[in-house]
């Protein structure tokens, strides 16, 4: 899995292109999640999965950790990541019917940077997009750990439903954050569990076949230790947590109608019984014919999992 090389630290996240522009933090996370919500808004007009809608802002997400909302609009980015996500996640649709949703989903300022060809405009953001994610398309969301972890938990299958559907709305909210720079997807989906868990009041146990070890069943080791791969620690858990309980709590929107793809008659009726979705599966890298693919992006660092503690407010950022 390629996901390491795309989850940033703090000190990455506080050095963005945008800032370097003279865009403040507060500002690029504001442009961060109306970018995301757009995204999320077309999903439901062209009634498409929230797979689709989970790649798409994972690819705007990536795009300006190296590049600047001050030099490509955020609204003909966020048309290219979905336009590009569709062919990713086998939901494609036309370019034309993309720019006709967003500019009945835009105010009539924000699809000015559509152009005065807007679908010659929106192809030539996707090729700047591909140049930088260099055609990475094997991306993994939370949701595949969502239900693979439920089916190790102890309960009543009714009770472990609505964990699920709980946690899955959390996930389509999360991507409006920046949480999928900053943790891996294991990582985000045992928190979201979690938090899940507690609003709920749903204490989680695990089936014995799911223990590394019988001895740990007698010591204080939390759930996630025995089935979260990726490096993470209580502080990692509890942050996710904070985000997210701090972004379910604001009220205002971008859109007069909530965006909700959680409603959708895909994932209405999650049951923890079925097979767990599989990750999509990986695709061979298509020639570009782009000139310069593979020049001056360099990949960016892995993430160091010894840090500090990061507190982050959805109006004050990370602190």
């Amino acid at each position: 899995m390629t996901q390491g090389k795309w989850v940033f630290d703090k000190k990455q996240l506080r050095q963005t292109p945008s800032q370097a522009d003279g865009i403040d933090y507060l500002t690029e996370l504001r442009y961060r999640k109306e970018g995301a919500k757009f995204i999320q808004a077309t999903v439901k007009a062209l009634e498409l999965t929230h797979y689709t809608m989970a790649t798409g802002c994972v690819f705007f997400h990536r795009f300006y950790m190296y590049h600047s909302f001050d030099k490509f609009n955020r609204w003909v980015m966020a048309a290219a990541c979905f336009f590009l996500a569709g062919k990713v996640e086998e939901t494609p649709k036309l370019s034309k019917d993309i720019v006709r949703t967003a500019k009945n989903l835009l105010s009539s300022d924000q699809f000015k940077g559509f152009g005065l060809s807007p679908v010659d405009e929106m192809l030539l953001y996707e090729k700047m997009l591909l140049q930088t994610i260099k055609f990475d398309f094997n991306i993994v969301h939370p949701y595949m750990y969502l239900v693979k972890y439920v089916k190790q938990f102890k309960g009543e299958k009714q009770r472990k439903n609505d964990l699920v559907q709980m946690a899955w709305t959390y996930c389509n909210e999360s991507f409006c954050t920046p949480l999928s720079l900053h943790y891996p997807p294991d990582v985000i989906a045992g928190a979201l569990l979690c938090l899940g868990s507690k609003r709920l009041k749903f204490p989680i146990a695990l089936t014995k076949d799911a223990l590394k070890d019988e001895l740990f069943e007698q010591v204080a080791l939390p759930w996630w230790g025995h089935l979260i791969e990726s490096p993470t620690s209580a502080d990692d858990i509890e942050e996710v947590m904070g985000i997210m309980t701090r972004l379910s709590e604001e009220k205002a929107d971008l859109y007069e109608d909530e965006v909700d793809v959680t409603n959708s008659d895909e994932n209405s009726d999650i049951d923890v019984e079925d097979d767990a979705p599989p990750p999509p599966p990986s695709r061979k890298r298509p020639s570009s014919g782009i000139p310069g693919l593979g020049g001056d992006l360099p990949p960016p660092p892995p993430r160091k999992h010894t840090r500090n503690d990061v507190i982050y407010d959805p109006h004050k950022g990370y602190s």
